[in-house]
């Protein structure tokens, strides 16, 4: 049997762990099959719509799936793939579900990483306020996290913001402090994105030399590329940009022949035009405006058009513009006012379109200077914009600001709401502790009630068992003392009166006279009184066997009134209501009420010295009386001691939840008697 149960253990444990692996099985082709999807999905990305479509479908898949950092993850890089394709929207509503994803599995990686990509997002949609929001909360989570890196690429994301809104020292700030974060990790992208932002900020407070070292020291990192697995085209984008910003600083220096050696270096370096046509468009705009600014009119104005038609074809709106103005300020040069006027007013018009406020600005200076008709228009234009831009300047400090500050309040506010709730949840446990205790404290105490309960029901039952084994042996013993009573009377004086008339008769059958005859007519009468003597014995026969019989608590009460004998020769007698309902009675409260009068008639028997005894047990309304009455001697009820026999009598008094009441006079008897209330005699 034990064999055959084992063997049944093993079946199960083998079944399970097969559901089990179906289940990783079946897991992990559904995590390849999304995966391989993922990969085709960022490959498409220069299809957008194929790559849309292929990325809403792994997104629609993931909805099915359990909240696991795998499913997140898949989720991260779907967010990263719509946001690459320029769907900031889609990146922004992905970027949403990682974090109330990430919030359900308190996993503060993941709920850091999607704050990071939300501000990513707005960044996308040029919504510099909150992305720089979340960029903050991002950076707030980072830093409980100790992860250097992620602090790092989060606080010069702060930085590119900055730039943005043209606050450059901000952005210098921010830059050099994610600079010493991410060189910790010693990554050549990461330390030559920092050196290429700290450059264009000093450019931006006009700091050019300072400027032109850190773009030579981004350079360098462009070297180190290469350990990272880099191809040559990602290489060579690096390093044109880089040129291309160090070009404008020279521009600015008024060094243009370096700069135009600069920009003739970068349209050689790896095929440009095929890597970045924008990248590629810039750099021939920024060539001619260097010959242009150093006199040297060969290609010109030819490098100028060449490259507002790829911003044309490309829709490059910022780039149209600058084409525009460096085109206006080539013809004005050339005495062409009315062509550069043209010009100078296209750029206008599209950086209005825009929202580009340095071009408008730029714009409008060139304006108010060539256009006569117009000059007092342009010149109020452009001091409304410049002022505007002065308080939209003050407005961005104080608004960034409050947000670093808010950012810092809500996060000290977010761990001391955390502090009182974990205090909160500790006083909670420590209060439910107790109140468990309490109820597991009465629970067993109500426990330990019962099982005395159930105690004192066994002993009761156990004492009813032995009176009626008590009563037993006492019916056995008046049942053989009958028997031997009956057994002699049959012997000694039926049996030898049968036997003497018997010879009586034999003798007298032998005569036929008168005076046999008549002796004869005696020997009949004795006959008959021998009849009657054996129904008498008959009777006393069944009316034992009616005793053996019946063997109720109300009999074996009655037998114990009755059957007590003691030196003054009492009669006892027995009083008990035939109505009372015994069945139903518990036997603890028979028990108390066997020994109550049992106590009750021992004390009969040692003191009273009377000549009759009674015991009444009376059924009365919602009340049960037990009343023992003597005309004994009595006693003083006021002077009495109380010993062992009345203690015992209070004891049964109390268990039955009674009253005891003892009533004696010197001389006049004593009555003794418990009231308790019915309902104590249900079971």
């Amino acid at each position: 049997m034990k064999n055959y149960q084992l063997l049944l253990a093993l079946l199960g444990i083998f079944l399970v762990a097969g559901s089990c692996k179906r289940e990783l099985k079946k897991d992990t082709v559904s995590k390849t099959r999304i995966e391989k999807q993922l990969d085709r999905g960022e490959m498409a990305y220069s299809v957008p719509e194929l790559g849309e479509k292929i990325i809403d479908s792994v997104i629609t898949e993931l909805a099915g799936n359990k909240n696991d950092s795998v499913n997140r993850y898949f989720y991260r890089r779907a967010a990263t793939a719509y946001y690459n394709m320029n769907l900031y929207d889609k990146s922004l509503h992905t970027a949403r579900k990682i974090y109330n994803l990430a919030s359900q599995a308190q996993d503060t990686v993941d709920m850091a990483k999607s704050l990071f990509y939300i501000g990513e997002s707005f960044y996308g949609r040029a919504n510099n306020d909150s992305a720089f929001y979340y960029y903050a909360q991002a950076e707030n989570l980072y830093k409980n996290l100790d992860d250097t890196r992620s602090l790092g690429e989060i606080v010069l994301y702060k930085a590119y913001v900055y730039y943005n809104i043209g606050e450059y020292v901000l952005c210098e700030t921010e830059a050099i402090r994610a600079w010493k974060l991410l060189s910790k990790d010693d990554r050549p992208t990461d330390i030559y994105n920092c050196y290429n932002l700290i450059a264009t900020a000093l450019d931006g407070q006009n700091n050019n030399n300072d400027a032109l070292t850190y773009f030579k020291l981004a350079l360098k990192e462009v070297e180190r590329f290469k350990e990272e697995g880099y191809s040559e085209d990602v290489i060579a984008l690096y390093r044109v940009t880089c040129y291309n910003n160090m070009g404008l600083v020279y521009i600015k220096m008024g060094d243009y022949k370096k700069a135009i050696s600069i920009y003739n270096n970068a349209l050689k370096t790896g095929n440009v035009k095929d890597i970045s046509a924008s990248l590629y468009a810039k750099l021939i705009n920024n060539l001619a405006y260097a010959k242009f600014k150093d006199k040297d009119y060969s290609q010109l104005p030819d490098l100028f058009f060449k490259s507002l038609a790829l911003r044309d074809s490309l829709n490059n709106k910022s780039g149209i513009i600058t084409s525009n103005i460096n085109i206006g300020e080539y013809y004005l040069s050339q005495q062409d006012t009315q062509t550069a006027i043209t010009y100078f007013k296209s750029a206008y018009n599209d950086a209005n379109e825009i929202n580009s406020n340095y071009d408008v600005l730029n714009s409008l200076k060139f304006l108010s200077e060539i256009d006569k008709a117009n000059s007092a228009y342009y010149s109020g234009k452009y001091i409304t914009v410049s002022d505007s831009l002065q308080e939209i300047a003050k407005a961005n400090r104080d608004k960034y600001a409050r947000i670093e500050y808010e950012t810092d309040r809500l996060q000290d506010e977010k761990e001391a709401l955390v502090k009182k709730n974990s205090f909160i949840i500790g006083v909670s446990a420590v209060i439910l502790l107790f109140i468990a205790a309490i109820f597991i404290i009465y629970y067993l105490n109500s426990k330990n009630k019962e099982l005395m309960l159930v105690q004192e029901q066994q002993k009761a039952n156990e004492e009813i068992f032995q009176l009626m084994f008590e009563q037993q042996n006492k019916i056995d013993d008046a049942r053989s003392e009958e028997k031997n009573r009956i057994a002699m009377e049959l012997h000694d004086g039926i049996l030898n009166n049968i036997y003497a008339v018997r010879l009586n008769l034999e003798f007298s059958n032998r005569k036929t006279d008168d005076e046999t005859i008549e002796k004869r007519k005696g020997y009949i009468k004795q006959l008959q009184g021998i009849e009657t003597e054996i129904r008498s014995v008959s009777h006393d026969l069944s009316r034992s066997a009616e005793l053996q019989q019946d063997k109720s608590f109300e009999n074996i009460l009655e037998f114990m009134i009755e059957s007590q004998k003691n030196n003054f020769e009492t009669l006892f007698e027995a009083h008990i209501d035939k109505n009372i309902d015994w069945e139903n009675m518990s036997n603890i409260v028979k028990v108390n009420i066997y020994r109550i009068v049992q106590e009750a008639l021992q004390n009969v028997n040692k003191y009273s010295n009377a000549k009759h005894a009674k015991v009444y047990v009376k059924e009365k309304g919602n009340t049960v009386n037990v009343t023992i009455e003597d005309d004994g001697v009595g006693f003083d009820t006021e002077n009495m001691q109380g010993g062992i026999g009345l203690k015992n009598l209070r004891k049964r008094a109390d268990a039955l939840n009674g009253v005891l009441n003892i009533t004696s006079q010197p001389g006049e008897g004593t009555v003794i008697k418990v009231s308790f209330p019915k309902e104590t005699f249900k079971k």
